[in-house]
Formats: C-alpha cells, structure tokens, sequence
C-alpha cells in the first residue's frame, strides 16, 4: 500500500519538478530518495526500503515524458535495480515501473505497477500493483 502511495508521489513531483525546456534542450534531471517499511513478501517480515531514483524529464508544448533510474536496498538486505517511465499529455497521466532486487539467501523480489489519472474528470483509471517473491 505504501509503495502505491509512493508512486502517486513521484507522478506529482515529476509534475511539478522541471520547467519546460525547448525541443532541443537536453532532458532535466530530477534526484530523490524515498524509504518506507514494506513487508518482505519471500519471509513475511516488515523492512524498510529504500529508493533511490534519478528521472530524466523532458517538457515541450503541455506535455512531459520522463524515464526513471532506480536502485533499491531494504534493510533485510536485498539490493536491486528498477526503471519507470511517465507520461503527461494533457488527456492522461500515466506511471509505470518494474523492479528487481535479490538478497544473498537466492531469494528474489519483482516489484512492478501502473498508476493512471484522468485529469479531466480527476480520477484514477488504473492503480496496480504487484509485489512478489519469485524464488
């Protein structure tokens, strides 16, 4: 629940964080690092996870598209790579990412989700989210 609260966070900052570059203009980079408990679904057990995310955000004519960079670790000891993307073009904001991470145990975590809103009517089209322990 609070990885999906996390992602409405991010989709708002990205919204607000750059300013809008000309067409030519290399993309902006935005930086910021979250952490939050989570519950490891291999054990069960609650540990925090950190986010450290790098986006590379581009913003031309009312729209705004962005790629993200992740690197996550948890307090349990799993370490992982992710990426995410955002779109925002006036009709639809949308939010997508896909994580990684292993601990030295084998076992492994996918982490992936959508997040999108309609602007127009102010409300959530898709909201989801999947964490699972794949070994």
């Amino acid at each position: 629940m609070k990885y999906l609260m996390m992602s409405a966070v991010l989709v708002a900052s990205l919204s607000f964080a750059v300013a809008g570059p000309a067409a030519a203009d290399p993309p902006g980079e935005v930086s910021m690092t979250e952490t939050f408990p989570d519950v490891d679904p291999c054990t069960g057990v609650v540990h925090e996870v950190t986010i450290d995310a790098t986006f590379f955000v581009h913003s031309h004519d009312g729209m705004t598209v962005a790629r993200g960079d992740r690197t996550l670790t948890t307090s349990s000891g799993y370490a992982g790579r992710g990426t995410s993307s955002f779109v925002e073009n006036g009709r639809v904001e949308i939010f997508r990412f896909t994580d990684g991470l292993a601990d030295a145990s084998g076992n492994r975590i996918r982490a992936s989700g959508v997040f999108a809103f309609d602007p127009a009517s102010y409300s959530i089209r898709v909201d989801r989210f999947d964490l699972t322990c794949v070994s």
